[in-house]
């Protein structure tokens, strides 16, 4: 009976111990990056938009970046008038280790889990370039954002980040003419859990992009358009009871839209917002109440066996 006991004990030892384990090794991981490519402002003859095409012209470009985990926040932002040359390039932010987990303005997807690369919430933003001919110069505006969000133990992560080309600016043309908007578009998102996470695991990513023109003077919206591919297509998640890998990965695709007609004198609003978000989450029985229980279970047990041998 001694025998016995010792190996029932040995055994549920074991076997906490493993349960113990695999939950600290339960993880999620999502990731967002959106690269926006040579984004021009035509004229209906396929010319570019210049500062000469516009009686008025004002409006800023502006970015932030944001990384939080556990409720611990980084933040970083930037604007700079559209005419002032400049485009913001906000520095990556990171919460957690390791960080930062990669260089500045490296927006290549991290290798797809498992395992996953830390616990920690970051982003980044870079941009260059302007949608159209300032002083002569070409236009081409370069934007990228990435978010990423790890949890290689017990953890609330999230990164997200926004480059305003929330340009945003008013402009009033010297002639009517419709305006095309083209660009290259790479979208990238991507969602894991990996398998035997508790019931609150869960990641999601996802991107946004979209344009709108509104009219000033009836404040109505006179042009919008937000391709899927670059919205509700990179939506992606997992969770506990769908553990595992999803990634969106279409590659680099052309993406154009005319506008209606143009009035000259009128004053119009343009917005472009474009958006990267991820989220991770797993609260896993913390490491000290998993020996607490282990302990309790043991102590149960061997109480119960010293009943039986009574």
């Amino acid at each position: 009976m001694s025998n016995f006991r010792k190996h029932l004990l040995t055994t549920a030892a074991a076997l906490a111990v493993g349960l113990a384990s695999a939950t600290a090794q339960a993880s999620t991981f999502a990731s967002a990056i959106l690269d926006i490519n040579n984004f021009r402002l035509l004229h209906s003859s396929g010319a570019v938009y210049s500062t000469a095409d516009f009686t008025i012209l004002t409006g800023t470009n502006d970015a932030h970046a944001t990384a939080s985990l556990n409720g611990v926040f980084a933040n970083g932002a930037a604007s700079f008038g559209i005419l002032s040359g400049i485009a913001p390039n906000v520095l990556q932010q990171c919460v957690g280790a390791p960080c930062p987990p990669l260089p500045e303005n490296n927006f290549t997807p991290f290798p797809s889990p498992p395992p996953v690369p830390g616990s920690f919430g970051y982003a980044d933003q870079d941009m260059t370039g302007s949608a159209i001919s300032i002083g002569g110069a070409p236009a081409g505006t370069h934007a990228r954002t990435r978010a990423d969000a790890s949890t290689a133990m017990n953890a609330i992560a999230s990164g997200n980040s926004d480059v305003g080309t929330s340009t945003t600016f008013g402009f009033t043309l010297g002639t009517s003419d419709t305006m095309t908007i083209a660009f290259d578009g790479t979208p990238f998102s991507q969602a894991f859990v990996s398998p035997g996470s508790s019931p609150t695991a869960n990641a999601n990513a996802r991107l946004s992009w979209t344009i709108n023109i509104i009219d000033l003077s009836t404040n109505t919206s006179v042009f919008s358009f937000a391709p899927a591919a670059l919205n509700g297509l990179s939506a992606v998640s997992r969770t506990d009871g769908m553990d595992g890998l999803t990634t969106y990965a279409p590659g680099t695709s052309p993406f154009s839209a005319m506008t209606p007609l143009l009035t000259a004198g009128t004053s119009y609003q343009i917005t472009v917002q474009h958006n990267t978000l991820a989220n991770a989450l797993q609260q896993e029985l913390p490491e000290p109440d998993s020996l607490a229980v282990l302990a309790a279970g043991m102590l149960a047990m061997s109480l119960a066996l010293r009943r039986s041998k009574a």
